[in-house]
């Protein structure tokens, strides 16, 4: 029998781990599948696990308890076969946050190895990205994770300026309204797309989330009136789709996008008399509802560029703005 209804045994080799129950319940979708069943290794003493080495789970319990270790080369190779062993996405996540220079070749090969599909994709994307860095060194890979890499589409650096609406009267200026993306073959800014007349980068914040690029809020003519809606970029189709604002139109906020959905924090409304917002609210991409999320003070920003990464087709049609 168990030591209480909410604690376990696990050996994992020689090592046994007296843990929380629903830590692992929560964090390991392996164990979740395992009570589910009903099986007899679940009403046993101990659940047994082999083939596996003690470093790994105790990395595991490590990142379930909110902890963020960092991690050598040996610890690495562990820790995936471990988070592919258990399905614990957590410490997959957890593993992507650590991706460098220094071992994302060690967690594409690994990951590949061990079918941690996310982390697989994650570490041959930043390969891609620092593909003349690291050209050499990928080499010495099998040549299917070369090719995989190859196939990709390294992330180009994106900046956008901070812009009010344009009128109708007042289309001479959107000429400047653009977004610029850094060739880097070339060695050259060009120009990814230009702002909608509707848009205001003005106290706005932008964030890209699923290689989408997101406006939101900001601040409209002289009257400084709050921008309602929000407007989403398709870098793929090179086309701009016109989404609504959070409930309270808001500027100087900060804009978060992240796991599918979008989260607006704080910031100010009622221009030119600013009034704090209280609280976030978030929007799952693409929907048509924003919903209150758990109540916190705003963030002021007053920053005027933003910065992106995004994957930008090589096939895709130039834009020119006259």
């Amino acid at each position: 029998m168990l030591l209480d209804m909410d604690t376990v045994k696990v050996r994992v080799g020689d090592s046994v781990f007296e843990t929380n129950k629903s830590l692992l319940l929560r964090e390991c979708e392996y164990l979740r599948a395992l009570y589910r069943s009903g099986m007899v290794e679940c009403h046993q003493e101990e659940i047994q696990v082999r083939n596996l080495k003690a470093q790994g789970f105790i990395i595991m319990l490590a990142v379930a308890s909110g902890e963020r270790p960092i991690m050598n080369g040996e610890e690495i190779l562990e820790a995936i076969e471990c988070a592919a062993f258990f399905q614990a996405e957590p410490l997959a996540r957890h593993l992507q946050d650590l991706l460098n220079s220094d071992n994302c070749l060690l967690m594409y090969q690994a990951s590949a190895t061990y079918g941690l599909l996310e982390l697989h994709e994650s570490s041959a994307q930043f390969i891609r990205n620092m593909y003349r860095d690291l050209q050499e060194d990928l080499k010495k890979l099998p040549q299917e994770l070369i090719e995989h890499v190859e196939s990709l589409v390294p992330s180009a650096f994106v900046a956008v300026g901070s812009h009010s609406t344009c009128s109708v009267d007042e289309l001479p200026l959107a000429a400047t309204r653009t977004v610029c993306y850094l060739d880097e073959d070339d060695d050259e800014w060009k120009v990814l797309t230009a702002l909608p007349v509707e848009a205001s980068t003005s106290l706005a914040d932008l964030t890209v989330l699923d290689n989408r690029l997101y406006v939101v809020g900001g601040l409209h003519g002289v009257d400084k009136i709050p921008v309602s809606a929000s407007f989403c970029y398709d870098v793929v189709t090179n086309t701009w789709s016109l989404l609504p604002g959070p409930r309270q139109p808001r500027y100087n906020f900060t804009l978060i996008g992240i796991e599918g959905c979008l989260y607006a924090i704080g910031g100010d409304f009622a221009a030119p008399l600013p009034r704090p917002v209280a609280g976030v609210t978030c929007t799952k991409a693409m929907r048509n509802m924003w919903k209150p999320c758990k109540q916190m003070k705003g963030f002021p920003r007053n920053g005027s560029v933003w910065t992106f990464l995004l994957r930008i087709p090589k096939e895709r049609k130039e834009v020119t703005v006259s």
